[in-house]
């Protein structure tokens, strides 16, 4: 065989085996589509079950409801299968439920459905709310929506919860009723450090300092929803401050160096943020997406502000004051009035909260005891020479209004527009305006703190 022979020989058999391999290749192609259409068949799902139909026949969009009512719904349902159930829920803006949702079995199919949603609640806020009707069948599920305006039950007052203290060691709770009428409801063995009321929240709470508890009860004074223990020892105090923020917490401050803020209603911390080295929170006050905390040291020599985050408790910054404070009231986002007192006279600052400093518009001769805002441009300031005084802010006037005497505590009471007073053993109630005493309330006892509890 010569060379030209071999190599068309050598040729002809790379061409059969290359013909060879890609016969191979386009049966395993074929083999592999083959399997996949398989598989692909076998993964194919059911079709999926259609949804039941759900028409709200009514009410129609934006009806109002005034509280206390019955919202009044009427639905249309069907389905290709069975509708097992029909759910109505209404939710506020933020889509939390408000009230119980109501669940109906259908006895036909179609079915035309009708419920009543009571709405009794005096808790209820007003505005734009959410019914929204659910029917499910087997795993199937459709939905109807409206948009309803609630209006919230007349603003009304419920009762005045007095806070007295016959001894340094006893606490007692009067009720004043809506008609005026007073009553002991309970009697404590504790100290008492502060008082506050959350009508929102339908309850209010008391502290103690070294001894006594934090301690929310019932509007009936009797039945304790939950408490924290005073752990102070040797005669330190545990508790230095309580007040309820906007928020409706109650932020209490401990000589652990801690600021707590507590859910009025269930008692679960909520915000934590650390107290200064060596000083002890007084007064707290929640602005926009800060809380602030008035401090003291030890001796009370030394006063600051510090700012936190409202919704980590990390801090942001402290600023250096020059008085005790008595109260402070959020202006807007960035600034404050604060009451207090220096070298014995009372004044009022206000101050830039983003940046620090400002101006005094008022100082009285004699020092603060009790501050109430009756909006936001007017306060009433109790002092210690027995004066009360109506300071208004866009002048920085301040008139006097009457000599009640000793006042430990201003409550305003929106509803009718005045103020309760605790001044010795009795409760006044006493028009800001003109400031003469409508009504007085005896107690017999001195009295603490005054707290208008309202229906929400």
């Amino acid at each position: 065989m010569n060379a030209t022979a071999l190599l068309v020989l050598l040729m002809e058999s790379r061409t059969r085996v290359q013909r060879y391999f890609a016969v191979m290749c386009y049966q395993r192609s074929l083999g592999l589509c083959f399997v996949l259409a398989l598989f692909a068949g076998a993964c194919k799902k059911e079709d999926e079950p259609k949804a039941p139909s759900v028409v709200i026949v009514s009410p129609t969009n934006g009806t109002d409801v005034s509280v206390p009512d019955t919202l009044q719904v009427v639905v249309e349902v069907n389905g290709e299968d069975p509708v097992d159930q029909v759910t109505f829920t209404l939710t506020n803006a933020d889509g939390i439920p408000v009230g119980a949702s109501v669940s109906v079995v259908p006895a036909t199919d179609p079915a035309r459905i009708e419920v009543g949603i009571p709405l009794t609640s005096d808790l209820l806020v007003g505005g734009e709310h959410i019914l929204t009707v659910k029917a499910l069948s087997g795993e199937a599920q459709g939905k109807d929506q409206r948009n309803v305006d609630l209006i919230s039950a007349p603003l009304r007052l419920r009762r005045v919860i007095v806070i007295s203290t016959p001894q340094p060691d006893q606490v007692s709770i009067h009720v004043i009723d809506s008609l005026g009428a007073v009553s002991l409801a309970n009697t404590l063995v504790m100290d008492l450090g502060g008082a506050v009321v959350c009508s929102a929240r339908q309850v209010f709470a008391l502290m103690g300092i070294g001894q006594g508890p934090l301690m929310v009860l019932a509007p009936d004074g009797q039945h304790v929803g939950w408490q924290k223990p005073n752990e102070g020892s040797a005669g330190i105090p545990w508790f230095t401050s309580l007040d309820r923020g906007s928020d409706e917490r109650m932020y209490v401050g401990t000589t652990d160096g801690y600021l707590r803020g507590y859910n009025a209603s269930t008692g679960v911390p909520e915000y934590v943020s650390e107290i200064s080295d060596g000083f002890r929170t007084q007064r707290v006050l929640r602005q926009s997406h800060r809380v602030l905390q008035a401090q003291a040291n030890g001796l009370g020599t030394q006063y600051r502000m510090v700012i936190s985050q409202a919704s980590s408790g990390a801090f942001i910054t402290e600023q250096l004051l020059d008085k005790q404070v008595v109260e402070m009231f959020a202006r807007d986002d960035s600034h404050v009035l604060i009451f207090g007192n220096r070298n014995g006279q009372g004044v009022v600052e206000d101050r830039n909260t983003d940046v620090g400093g400002g101006w005094e518009p008022r100082i009285w001769a004699s020092a603060i005891t009790a501050v109430e805002g009756i909006d936001a441009n007017t306060f009433l300031v109790a002092l210690t020479n027995g004066t009360l005084e109506r300071f208004t802010y866009t002048n920085a006037g301040s008139v006097l209004t009457g000599s009640p005497g000793s006042i430990t505590d201003l409550a305003f009471e929106p509803v009718s527009g005045t103020v309760y007073a605790g001044a010795g053993n009795e409760v006044l109630r006493i028009d800001p305006r003109a400031a003469p005493t409508i009504s007085s309330y005896p107690i017999g006892v001195p009295v603490r703190y005054v707290l208008p509890l309202l229906n929400r």
